[in-house]
């Protein structure tokens, strides 16, 4: 009899435990629910988080690569990027006061994402868990690697890494709202602020991927990589596949990538590709 109740006792715990790590794994890998707004910005004394005003986002926004309409020549020469008149409402003195390992600013109106870019000199693997002001935090920074990209986004293709937090911070959102139905109805654009330049980039294609590295495997500045890697980007298919074929890059553009965790599956990414128009 007692040993009855051991055994009954025994398998109420395995059971209630088996249900616990379930629904842990669940919740880590954000199978209970997707972050659809960002958190208040978290805010430091040394300096605030920017935003750009009606008017300044006026003008990002009336910015276009190309007609879609117009004919393309996969041939003729790459156009030459033209600057952009964008105030910069980052101050960048007052940030690499904080830290001089801040390279940028990430801004983007949808979904809401105003963050510092951070590249270590030393660790490629120190911001995936420490913030701007180097104390250890789960959702650690934005960050590109300074083994394989320059400071100052200048590379044929930059990667931005940065966690898909469960609470909608870094680019915990960034998926669910670029997976909304009609996200894609208008341009979108990722803004770029550095301390000499301001560069805007445009949206062409989103979707998962596997975890491969993607500068690790693919040397950009060798000949045809760059367009051979691309025109197998615009050959994926899939439910969450998106590609806007009139802003394919070619030779010469200058591409930003995010990568984040993919929702449902942590060994996987989410890639968001956009190209470089002013």
């Amino acid at each position: 009899m007692k040993k009855r109740i051991v055994w009954i006792v025994l398998s109420i715990i395995m059971f209630i435990a088996s249900i616990c790590l379930i629904l842990y794994y669940l919740w880590g890998n954000g199978y209970l629910w997707k972050a659809k707004t960002a958190p208040p910005p978290q805010t430091y004394e040394e300096f605030t988080y920017p935003s750009i005003d009606e008017s300044e986002m006026a003008k990002l926004t009336s910015f276009t690569t190309r007609d879609p309409s117009a004919p393309t020549d996969p041939d003729a020469p790459t156009e030459p990027v033209k600057p952009i008149d964008i105030d910069c409402p980052v101050n960048f003195d007052e940030l690499h006061n904080t830290n001089a390992e801040i390279i940028g600013w990430i801004y983007m109106s949808k979904p809401e994402i105003s963050l510092p870019i951070l590249r270590s000199h030393t660790d490629d693997t120190w911001y995936l868990y420490h913030d701007v002001v180097g104390n250890y935090k789960k959702g650690g920074s934005l960050f590109v690697e300074h083994d394989y990209n320059t400071h100052d986004f200048s590379d044929p293709v930059t990667v931005i890494y940065g966690h898909r937090m469960n609470s909608g911070a870094m680019f915990g959102t960034l998926q669910a709202t670029l997976s909304e139905k009609d996200y894609f109805n208008e341009n979108r654009y990722i803004v770029i602020f550095t301390p000499s330049v301001t560069k805007i980039y445009q949206i062409f294609a989103t979707l998962p991927s596997d975890s491969d590295h993607i500068l690790y495997y693919n040397d950009f500045n060798a000949d045809g990589v760059f367009d051979e890697y691309f025109n197998a980007l615009f050959t994926e298919t899939g439910v969450d596949v998106h590609l806007i074929p009139e802003a394919r890059p070619t030779q010469g553009d200058h591409v930003l990538v995010l990568s984040s965790c993919l929702w449902g599956d942590r060994h996987k990414r989410y890639l968001v590709f956009a190209k470089q128009v002013y």
